[in-house]
């Protein structure tokens, strides 16, 4: 079993194929990064994975930007699926483009799917509830039976809209993913402005919730009522830092221990091209893990 100096288990591979998106949502992180210099290629996103997967790693998030503006997505999601020990690919998406890629996702290996989904309003989500509503039919077609609707909560811009998405979440059959908004090195202005404490709707949900399920992952609840499943992301508690299972990956190949930190990182793309075999990408694997610690400790 793979873990930190922490002893946190690390089992799961964040990897950013790309900075390109065609949204420009205000509270975007972009997995930290903030001027990208390079891309890695599809052999050099495979690398990374299967010494990662010699490690222990056995699950891969594909993350963005948005993934699905990378043309190579499906050819790198079927490279991952080949690698021994992967047991399952997922993404997180804006869904604008899901329509057309659903089949093709699906064939490549991909198995779960994030639908980034912040309000049913136009004048909020540049996007339309019909497009949503067909990506998400289209996703289901393709035979994704786990697709979750990512809905980060601004104060007093979408916090009206919990019972909404809730309600809709519900009626195409997927799960609700309310998330906190992250505070970052560059947003403190907007943070101040816009964070929506989750603790409430928590409080309420755990009230009212015919069954409560615990995921390994963050130590995240899953709430479970009327027909609707609902999870809350609340990264400022020492518990999610605490039960944090990733590594990320950035678009220009460094190793990121934590999405919180810019003085820690590791580039494993400059040893690749340097000509590094496996043996040696599974010791830099290692060192980045080594440089994990809990961004968020105990008081």
């Amino acid at each position: 079993m793979l873990k930190d100096r922490f002893e946190r288990q690390i089992d799961i591979l964040r990897i950013s194929i790309t900075q390109e998106c065609n949204l420009k949502c205000p509270y975007c992180h972009r997995e930290g990064e903030s001027d990208p210099k390079d891309t890695m290629s599809v052999d050099e996103i495979t690398k990374i994975t299967r010494a990662s997967a010699d490690l222990g790693i056995k699950k891969v998030k594909i993350t963005g930007g948005e993934p699905l503006m990378r043309k190579e997505v499906t050819d790198i999601i079927r490279a991952i699926s080949s690698i021994e020990n992967i047991e399952e690919i997922s993404m997180t998406t804006n869904g604008t483009m899901l329509k057309e890629q659903a089949c093709e996702l699906k064939k490549a290996g991909l198995a779960r799917l994030n639908i980034g989904c912040d309000s049913l309003s136009s004048s909020i989500l540049p996007k339309t509830v019909d497009r949503l509503k067909s990506s998400i039919i289209a996703a289901k077609n393709a035979g994704f039976d786990s697709i979750k609707l990512n809905m980060v909560v601004l104060n007093g811009v979408n916090d009206n809209s919990i019972k909404d998405m809730t309600e809709f979440s519900n009626e195409q059959g997927t799960t609700l993913q309310l998330i906190e908004l992250i505070r970052t090195k560059d947003n403190s202005e907007f943070f101040q402005k816009y964070f929506y404490s989750l603790e409430d709707i928590e409080k309420e949900l755990a009230s009212k919730a015919e069954s409560i399920e615990t995921r390994p992952m963050h130590n995240r609840k899953r709430y479970n009522l009327d027909g609707a499943t609902i999870e809350l992301v609340r990264p400022h508690r020492s518990e999610f830092c605490a039960n944090c299972r990733t590594l990320r990956i950035t678009s220009d190949g460094k190793i990121r221990p934590c999405l919180m930190r810019n003085d820690n990182l590791l580039d494993i793309l400059k040893n690749i091209r340097q000509g590094a075999d496996n043996g040696e990408l599974s010791r830099v694997i290692l060192e980045g893990i080594q440089r994990r610690e809990p961004y968020v400790k105990e008081r």
